[in-house]
């Protein structure tokens, strides 16, 4: 179930961006936790959420009004693709993954570096 959510560097990264969603897990030094309690989540001042991807694509769309493509091409290959829908400036990855996943950490890597270098 550990796969489903964003990986410890980028979770630091998305809380440097301004991801305060709530969130079913976080990390504490590194070590993935799930939340035990729902009343109230622990004070996160040297931890930070892990949301799931959907979660954190969820967020660049409706925050940074950036989204993703990911699409089969060929056999067992995929393609990303990260697009601002104001402008459909696009940015292309320019190579392939082998793997749907690879492709998705990799937009995700991307819209981070895109809000990091506005």
């Amino acid at each position: 179930m550990e796969k489903e959510f964003v990986p410890y560097e980028l979770s630091l990264e998305l809380k440097q961006l301004g991801f305060d969603e709530p969130c079913f897990a976080y990390y504490d030094d590194g070590i993935f936790t799930f939340w035990y309690h729902s009343e109230q989540q622990p004070d996160l001042v040297l931890n930070c959420t892990a949301p799931t991807y959907s979660q954190a694509f969820r967020w660049f769309r409706e925050k940074c009004g950036l989204n993703y493509i990911i699409k089969e091409v060929g056999q067992v290959r995929f393609e990303a693709r990260v697009y601002k829908g104001d402008g459909w400036a696009t940015w292309d990855f320019g190579y392939k993954f082998n793997t749907y996943e690879e492709a998705e950490l990799a937009c995700l890597q991307k819209l981070i570096e895109i809000v990091k270098t506005k």
